[in-house]
């Protein structure tokens, strides 16, 4: 499968499990959410979950096409690594800038921005599962060494706006 035809095929699944949300939440009962069965719950805790996957997929396949390992770690529900993270992380929020750049120079073009807009979407999920990820998993949530502009060896971990930090300079990691 080539790369447009993954990137198709993961629209395809994303819009699958969407509808099968959507399905699930018509037959909900109204009103007072602790009365939902717990099947229900579950089934639907169950495919949010499959959506932010594929999501995260279709985003790193977009912007790291190359990158197998952490393709095939998102695919298997492996415990990812901080570093490789990091840079997905970072290129995440580049893909984010550029976006909202495009977005802000369309003219009116409702159709092109919906689909931008659905894009931008993606990607801050994606970003949001990678971290999530990392963070949930406390042997890796922080990493402590050699910060390259204090000199001294010092943890460096993730911010809340997904940056790897030094916590005593706060000089980012990735630059």
């Amino acid at each position: 499968m080539n790369h447009a035809e993954q990137i198709l095929h993961y629209d395809q699944q994303i819009d699958h499990i969407e509808n099968e949300i959507r399905a699930l939440q018509a037959t909900m009962p109204t009103g007072d959410m602790e009365s939902l069965p717990m099947q229900l719950a579950a089934s639907l805790d169950e495919l949010f979950i499959n959506l932010h996957t594929v999501i995260a997929l279709k985003c790193v396949s977009t912007i790291a096409p190359e990158n197998s390992f952490m393709i095939d770690a998102i695919k298997q529900q492996q415990v990812l690594k901080v570093l490789e993270v990091g840079k997905l992380a970072k290129l995440m929020s580049d893909q984010i800038e550029l976006l909202q750049e495009t977005l802000a120079q369309l003219d009116g073009d409702i159709q092109s921005t919906a689909k931008i807009k659905q894009t931008i979407a993606e990607f801050f999920i994606a970003r949001q599962v990678l971290v999530d990820t990392v963070i949930n998993d406390s042997s890796e949530a922080e990493h402590f060494c050699d910060c390259s502009a204090c000199l001294q060896a010092t943890y460096h971990q993730f911010t809340a706006t997904f940056d790897y930090v030094c916590t005593k300079c706060e000089t980012p990691f990735f630059k």
